[in-house]
């Protein structure tokens, strides 16, 4: 008879299932705890300004400039979707009935099939 090396308990043990410690740092350092991280900053940041600025004096310095420096472009990204929102309206839209549910699908199989080839 053929003798099988074995592998250690402990080791099989920690292979599987990461400590509690190393799933803790995981979720910390994920993608969206640092965004929820930028967020909370974000949001403290701007109540700290409004305590030391006082309401109207945040909204006059800072709300208003900021409001006027982006709506000319939101305006300009507004119009210039039109004819997106256009297109998504009409895909909801179609969505509606069976056949046109039948026909959204076999559009993006053959647009994903289409990246899938490239």
């Amino acid at each position: 008879m053929a003798v099988r090396a074995r592998r250690s308990t402990a080791v099989a043990a920690r292979s599987h299932h990461p400590t509690l410690k190393a799933r803790f740092y995981r979720a910390a350092t994920s993608r969206t705890a640092k965004v929820a991280y930028v967020a909370i900053g974000t949001a403290g940041l701007a109540a700290l300004a409004i305590a030391a600025f006082g309401p109207r004096r945040f909204q006059r310095e800072i709300i208003r400039p900021m409001r006027d420096a982006v709506s000319d472009q939101a305006e300009k990204l507004w119009s210039e979707a039109k004819p997106l929102r256009a297109q998504l309206s009409g895909l909801i839209e179609s969505a509606r009935t069976e056949s046109g549910r039948e026909k959204l699908i076999r559009n993006f199989q053959s647009w994903i099939g289409h990246f899938r080839a490239s």
